[in-house]
């Protein structure tokens, strides 16, 4: 094709609009580049009740009503009045919609403190409880407004299981088939463990809700639940965020990654995809410091570390290590991120109790808060006599913080005990922090002895020995590490930007949605 397929991006989140996970980078750093490639780029979006109101100042693009069932009253119906606003941002056109539900929201996927002060069972942390209908709100909006505008995208760009009916409706609501049949789909599974799918436990709730008859429904039965990715396989192509991590899902022989999806699509014969996410240099450039918010400059390809080092004197003096502060020569390793199973923070409890117990002279910091178990852990590990002042451990999520840690540290752990693709690993890279990373899904990237170093045994016992072989280096190799910053800070550039993904990968595949435009298999 010589000019870029149009493509709208249907999502639940979006980088510098509404976050909450890694699907917000994606979403955006692909629009975006897709837009620089000269492509006609949407992303319809839910106007969040804590959107700032000059993102959707002016007059609505289009408006129309939706039937939803009720949450209560399964068998009730309701009518949805929706709005939709046009705006831009770094030529991206962001389509939101606003919807009564979508309103009273403070937080994409969960509830607040303030939630739960209004509310008692809208506890802090738990989802939404009329997630399903936000969730087909989105969709067919997305789908209502390609129709009011007359403007058909080739591609329908899904992202995750929050979007992953649309593919379907597309093709069986009478409504859609006729008037968007040109239209291609595709969906990218960004998570597919178990919580992630958005699934429908009651098959006579996803037919009330999607209007899809069960013929339809039954396509994505995993026992009597409809999951709506496996479901998306019957109409889109499907892909996952590294080529490994695909891999994985259809080798799924249990449940223990995707409650099952990977073993059902294998079985189905759905083929899987994978393109590995990319990344957008620009706030993590330290050459660049305006732009990362860092009060010092630093080029990891070039060696000259000075600013870096001063910003290890920033960090360690503000979490009150004095002491590492003063000893440049220890090793500092981090870790930023969710604490939750998925994360490895089992892995990594026990790994540091371990060097710290053996008297390894490395300093730690850990950035993040999730699951209170995991929190708990660490807060004990980091306030015990042994650990003091050598672990410190921030409960909390803090972005500003995040970044001086990844341009302080000298070394990012991730242990993940599954991962998708891995943003952190990028960051680091970036930042001149070398990784240490679990070889499993998109952590693959990371090789070992060239742009970090990693370990295949899930255990304490196998990251506190890459860490070991790391602070080796460190104190007895420098020029050899040296080479293996200067690699992965390079090695960004030259694969990992969106631009590359986007010409490599995803630019052959909406090709081939747009040219192919399946059908139901």
């Amino acid at each position: 094709m010589s000019k870029p397929v149009s493509v709208w991006h249907v999502a639940r989140e979006y980088a510098g609009v509404a976050e909450a996970g890694g699907v917000k980078d994606v979403v955006r750093g692909l629009a975006e580049a897709h837009a620089r490639a000269g492509a006609e780029t949407s992303v319809v979006i839910p106007q969040y009740g804590f959107l700032p109101d000059e993102l959707t100042s002016g007059e609505p693009i289009a408006s129309f009503t939706l039937a939803m069932p009720d949450q209560d009253r399964s068998n009730a119906f309701f009518e949805e009045t929706i709005r939709i606003f046009a705006a831009r941002l770094e030529g991206v056109r962001l389509l939101f919609v606003q919807a009564p539900r979508f309103a009273d929201k403070r937080n994409v996927y969960v509830y607040t403190a303030e939630d739960e002060a209004g509310n008692h069972l809208r506890k802090k942390g738990t989802g939404h409880w009329d997630f399903h209908q936000m969730n087909l709100v989105l969709q067919k909006a997305a789908l209502e407004t390609a129709i009011a505008l007359e403007e058909l995208p080739q591609v329908f760009h899904c992202h995750d299981g929050h979007t992953a009916f649309l593919p379907a409706l597309v093709r069986e609501d009478p409504r859609y088939a006729e008037p968007l049949a040109g239209a291609g789909t595709l969906l990218t599974i960004h998570n597919a463990g178990e919580g992630y799918h958005q699934e429908v436990w009651d098959k006579g709730f996803a037919r009330l809700l999607t209007g899809l008859p069960d013929r339809v429904l039954e396509k994505g039965l995993i026992k009597d639940t409809v999951d709506p990715i496996l479901l998306a396989g019957s109409y889109a192509p499907l892909v996952t965020v590294s080529e490994q991590y695909a891999i994985e899902l259809l080798d799924e022989r249990g449940q223990e990654m995707s409650g099952g999806l990977g073993r059902a699509l294998r079985e189905k014969g759905i083929p899987l995809d994978g393109i590995t996410n990319g990344v957008d240099p620009g706030p993590w450039d330290p050459r660049y410091p305006e732009k990362t918010g860092l009060r010092y400059r630093f080029d990891p390809l070039t060696g000259d570390l000075e600013g870096k080092r001063a910003c290890r004197k920033e960090l360690t003096a503000a979490l009150g290590m004095s002491n590492a502060s003063q000893s440049a020569e220890r090793p500092l390793y981090a870790f930023v991120g969710r604490l939750t199973g998925q994360k490895g923070i089992d892995v990594l409890f026990q790994a540091i109790q371990k060097l710290l117990s053996d008297g390894s002279d490395c300093w730690f910091v850990v950035l993040g808060e999730g699951e209170k178990e995991k929190e708990a852990m660490l807060s004990w590990l980091a306030s015990d006599a042994s650990s003091r002042g050598r672990l410190v451990f921030v409960k909390r999520y803090d972005p500003r913080l995040a970044t001086l840690i990844y341009a302080a540290s000298d070394f990012l752990l991730v242990p993940s005990t599954y991962e998708p693709c891995g943003l952190t690993d990028f960051i680091a890279q970036l930042m001149g922090s070398i990784p240490i990373v679990h070889r499993v899904g998109g952590l693959v990237k990371v090789r070992d002895g060239e742009t970090g170093f990693s370990y295949d045994e899930q255990s304490g016992p196998a990251l506190a020995a890459a860490v070991d072989r790391s602070a080796a280096l460190f104190l007895e190799n420098p020029q050899l590490l040296e080479q293996i910053r200067r690699t992965a800070f390079g090695e960004i550039f030259s694969a990992h930007t969106w631009d590359r993904v986007l010409a490599r990968g995803y630019g052959p595949l909406y090709e081939r949605a747009a040219e192919d435009v399946w059908t139901r298999r």
